[in-house]
């Protein structure tokens, strides 16, 4: 049954709730960009009031001031690993995006006003996108608290804005007689927003799964179609990477060197390195690339078991369940990666929306990621004065990593197990052809 479609005083409300929400996290993160108050310490000061944002402090970290293009600019140092002259650790479009978005300002406080601005514009876009394609459940996304929390953290609304527009396009009911205009047109979505943030880039795969499966078109239709979504897919990533790797070798390498040898730290919130202390802050290097090598193998590993189970579900239903793939994807990904940043999720939010899934799961996430942000950032407090006993801070952070970790790993069944939400057919098949009818007597009058 399709979700109820709000009217329009309810959509302007919901708008009205995401850009409340994006100005909300833009006022808990300004005090990060002017000095701390006298007599207390920086590292106080974030810990006290969770004002960290990734927009204020790469404009300190990497001189974003200076407005120096990346990639075409910029360098990696090894020791320690950092980046210099430029250089931002983030895919091509991202970076660009940075960038360019630096251009009109000249201070963190006017910059990160000026991407809470476009933030808003994007989590409106984003809402309406929802209510679009999944009615009134677009509340899950417009008033909870991620927005709250890191509508302003990073860029992260860049690629989620991409993702939406992928299962629009896929389950637009223009579009339902054009099956190579959809797939291409979501390929370029999830694309694009792979050049902006990596992850979406995992969800071309169950699109061409999809156009190659799905029935009854013949093998060879399925074929070009597979084809068509897979090239979509990876257009962007190639145009946005190819020239300015030619053009700098080295600048263009130097986020992913950066990126590849990131340390596994405290801040990085997975059960890495969690789980693997006290080795893991040891600091020693061959450990440190050793976890690497596991959470890479990990994450490939559950990327190839979902994409396994997608086929299996595929062949026993004749139509491929590629919005609860890509789901399923993310949460493999989220808690296998050596990463598990406190903005993820945001990358969420979309399929809780687009799915069927019980409010406890969404909730019991909720619950417990912000359980991990405010363990962080109150145990950060608690070290800066020299706290050094255990407090309720530790026990929430702790909750909230193994509690994030336990219900990911629990949401990789359950969104595949999921019905879509999308108003319309999420992956419906293609109407068979009518057979041809031999003649025959004329029918009998009634």
């Amino acid at each position: 049954m399709a979700e109820t479609r709000p009217g329009l005083v309810e959509r302007v409300v919901l708008c009205l709730v995401a850009v409340l929400l994006t100005g909300f996290d833009l006022l808990v993160k300004l005090p990060c960009t002017v000095p701390a108050p006298m007599g207390t310490t920086r590292a106080e000061l974030i810990g006290r009031t969770g004002c960290w944002s990734d927009v204020a402090a790469l404009w300190n970290a990497r001189d974003l001031g200076a407005h120096v293009l990346p990639y075409l600019n910029g360098t990696y140092t090894s020791d320690p690993p950092d980046l210099q002259g430029g250089a931002v650790e983030y895919p091509t479009l991202g970076g660009l995006w940075i960038w360019l978005t630096a251009l009109p300002v000249d201070s963190a406080r006017a910059y990160l006003v000026l991407t809470a601005v476009v933030a808003a514009v994007l989590a409106v876009v984003v809402t309406l996108l929802l209510v679009r394609l999944a009615g009134r459940r677009a509340w899950l996304f417009a008033a909870t608290p991620p927005l709250a929390l890191y509508a302003v953290y990073n860029w992260d609304l860049l690629p989620v804005l991409c993702t939406v527009l992928g299962v629009l396009a896929m389950t637009s009911p223009r579009l339902a007689d054009r099956p190579v205009v959809r797939l291409v047109l979501a390929g370029l979505a999830f694309g694009t927003g792979a050049a902006f943030k990596l992850y979406p880039l995992m969800f071309v795969a169950p699109v061409v799964l999809a156009a190659l499966l799905d029935r009854p078109r013949p093998l060879r239709t399925r074929v070009g179609h597979a084809a068509a979504a897979l090239g979509a897919g990876v257009l962007v990533p190639v145009l946005a990477n190819v020239p300015l790797a030619l053009a700098n070798p080295a600048g263009w390498l130097a986020p992913i060197r950066f990126q590849a040898e990131r340390a596994t730290g405290a801040s990085t919130l997975s059960v890495w390195y969690w789980g693997l202390l006290p080795w893991s802050s040891s600091g020693d290097a061959g450990f440190q690339h050793r976890m690497t090598e596991l959470s890479t193998a990990a994450t490939a590993l559950a990327v190839v078991g979902v994409l396994v189970a997608t086929v299996v579900i595929a062949l026993r239903r004749g139509t491929t369940p590629w919005l609860q793939s890509s789901a399923a994807l993310l949460a493999a990904y989220i808690v296998c990666n050596k990463v598990d940043s406190l903005q993820y999720v945001l990358w969420l939010l979309p399929f809780f929306v687009l799915l069927r899934v019980g409010g406890w799961w969404v909730t019991s996430y909720l619950v417990v990621d912000l359980a991990a942000n405010v363990g962080w950032f109150r145990t950060q407090y608690y070290g800066a004065i020299g706290q050094t006993a255990t407090t309720w801070a530790d026990q929430a952070l702790a909750v909230g990593i193994w509690g994030r970790a336990a219900l990911l790993v629990a949401l990789v069944v359950v969104f595949l197990r999921s019905d879509s939400a999308v108003r319309g057919p999420a992956s419906a098949p293609a109407p068979a052809p009518a057979p041809a009818s031999a003649p025959g007597p004329a029918p009998a009058p009634a």
